[in-house]
């Protein structure tokens, strides 16, 4: 009898392992915040996030986007947990964490959110899967809306780049490490080109020629010794929400327009829309690329995130597979190869 119930349970264990989910779908299933930000709920109460950053850090993706009041974690991309966290000092911002910065940096994780101002601290965490964070400078006198901080472990440099406009081009700078604080020298990096690159032109079917785009959401990815400097364009609230990269061997000059572009993409489907997101490496080796869908129903700026196998071609060519990007996908344990 015994024998028979030992068999009957590794069987029952194994059906069971067998049977574990291998894919999700897109939008990701998180608890987007409802009508996070107040002053867009006349047209309608919503729920909403958008421009997206995951950082792979002590072997858990954690996950930060706009106006969420805190941040999620998983260990396999699939079953996401909300950790509860204002990263305000005081009720001065209407904002939490908007369009948010976040990078590991040895052993600490950062955070820094949207600011022109000179008042918005860099908060850091050793363990972040609990509420435990410090500031770690009080005050990034620099400031920089749409954010985005790239620590190069090669050379133990910290770099900083930001902008969201549709006059100035992103712009970037080195931060020091030990004082998270830029020496002051600025250098634009790229600005848009629609009359050369048609997906950059405003408008939902990018014919909007006389209003300019937007560019925004930076992103650096250091690859094979390259700089990918991904950007969003033209606007968040248009299906063809997406994301172009230029590439360098320096991080802050000579950067060149990728001609395989835009690299993230998916203007029509359930879930459109692939602009103004991140690009990070899972445990398994596989990159992805997360980033804003595009959902605008009840109100322009109701948005949720997806995430894209992504990656380098052979050529050092980086690359985002939209194609049927609303469609089950692996996860990463089971992507390999596939």
């Amino acid at each position: 009898m015994i024998k028979k119930l030992m068999i009957s349970l590794g069987v029952f264990i194994a059906i069971c392992s067998y049977s574990q989910q291998k894919t999700f779908c897109n939008p990701i299933n998180i608890d987007y915040g409802y009508t996070p930000f107040e002053v867009f709920s006349k047209q309608g109460k919503h729920r909403a996030t958008a421009d997206p950053v995951i950082v792979n850090f002590k072997n858990k993706l954690f996950l930060f986007s706009t106006n969420q009041e805190g941040y999620w974690y998983s260990d396999d991309m699939l079953d996401w947990k909300f950790v509860k966290r204002k990263f305000l000092r005081d009720n001065k911002y209407i904002h939490d964490l908007n369009a948010p910065a976040v990078w590991a940096m040895k052993d600490t994780l950062y955070v820094f959110g949207s600011t022109w101002e000179q008042d918005f601290p860099i908060w850091k965490s050793t363990n972040p899967t609990k509420d435990d964070w410090k500031i770690a400078v009080d005050t990034l006198k620099v400031g920089a809306w749409d954010p985005a901080f790239h620590y190069d472990e090669d050379k133990n440099k910290l770099y900083l780049y930001w902008g969201s406009s549709n006059e100035w081009p992103l712009l970037g700078t080195e931060v020091k490490t030990k004082t998270l604080q830029s020496e002051g020298f600025v250098k634009p990096i790229l600005r848009l080109k629609p009359e050369d690159h048609g997906w950059e032109r405003f408008g939902e079917y990018n014919d909007n020629v006389f209003l300019q785009p937007f560019v925004e959401g930076a992103w650096m990815t250091k690859h094979n010794g390259k700089y990918y400097m991904q950007y969003g364009a033209p606007a968040t609230e248009f299906s063809g929400y997406s994301d172009g990269v230029y590439v360098s061997n320096k991080p802050l000059e000579g950067f060149e327009y990728q001609q395989h572009n835009p690299f993230s993409y998916k203007p029509g489907g359930f879930a459109r829309g692939a602009g103004h997101g991140a690009t990070f490496e899972d445990n398994y080796k596989n990159w992805w690329h997360v980033s804003t869908i595009f959902i605008s129903t009840k109100n322009n700026f109701e948005r949720r995130l997806g995430i894209w196998p992504a990656g380098f071609d052979k050529d050092d060519v980086m690359y985002c597979n939209t194609a049927y990007g609303d469609y089950p996908t692996y996860l990463p344990q089971y992507a390999q190869g596939k």
